[in-house]
């Protein structure tokens, strides 16, 4: 009878055991054991990157602790995948894990790696958060926009620069019939200047009137030239409606602008 009870004691105490071990269920299978991770081995070993960090994370989807699983996908995402983002996720989650490892110290290299990778990755200097990522991203644009600013200039101040070299070529030519027909004619030093000239011909800016009123098919360039002769001072017409127009051919009928 004693014997019987000793028996059935024994039992008890190894079913409490096995019970107090376990309570929400005994893992049989280790991670490393598991199908998944060496299927991920045996992708890696095959240069199959892609496909053995799908198997790595598969892993971590079942299993709630798997650090080598996590450091195998941190491996893949920093050296293949150059995303040094998730490597670090998954560097810290094994180091949560196993602090004390063996290769602990060989993670956190790993980390300060991937960090400078990061770095390296960026236009500029590193930015903390998504509000400094969006600073950043304002200047690009602010910088982009004062570039195209300055395009507009210099392409305003090269047509100018051409119309003052027209004018005054055309200020130089101007005397040569003048001297001809005074030496055809006998006529000395007083001889007067022809009544027409291709000056004379085009509007002087100062007569131009401050404003006109666009009209149906009027451009820009249509502008320039009823006003000064000559199409290619539409950019000094643009720049002295900066706040009228949005853009070049932003022009409406019935709209005024300042004739500079």
């Amino acid at each position: 009878m004693l014997r019987k009870f000793c028996y059935y004691h024994l039992i008890i105490l190894a079913l409490v055991h096995l019970i107090g071990c376990a309570p929400s269920g005994v893992e049989i299978v280790s991670e490393t054991d598991e199908k998944q991770y060496q299927l991920g081995q045996d992708y890696k070993n095959q240069g199959r990157m892609e496909e053995a960090l799908g198997a790595f994370l598969r892993v971590l989807e079942v299993r709630r602790d798997a650090p080598e699983s996590h450091l195998e996908a941190g491996y893949i995402y920093l050296r293949t995948m150059k995303d040094p983002v998730r490597a670090i996720y998954h560097f810290d989650r094994y180091l949560q894990i196993k602090p004390q490892s063996p290769q602990a110290t060989q993670v956190r290299q790993l980390i300060e790696t991937a960090q400078k990778e990061f770095a390296r990755q960026l236009p500029a200097q590193p930015y903390e958060g998504e509000l400094d990522r969006i600073d950043l991203m304002d200047l690009v644009k602010t910088l982009k926009q004062e570039n195209d600013s300055l395009k507009r200039d210099l392409m305003a101040s090269t047509a100018r620069v051409e119309q003052l070299e027209n004018m005054l070529g055309q200020a130089r030519r101007a005397p040569a019939p003048v001297a001809a027909q005074a030496g055809q004619s006998g006529v000395g030093a007083t001889a007067v200047a022809p009544t027409t000239t291709a000056a004379n011909s085009v509007p002087s800016p100062s007569d131009a009137p401050r404003t006109y009123t666009v009209q149906p098919g009027d451009t820009l360039s249509a502008i320039s030239k009823r006003f000064y002769g000559t199409p290619s001072r539409w950019i000094d017409i643009y720049q002295a409606n900066r706040d009228r127009l949005s853009s070049e051919s932003a022009l409406r009928v019935g709209q005024e602008v300042r004739i500079p």
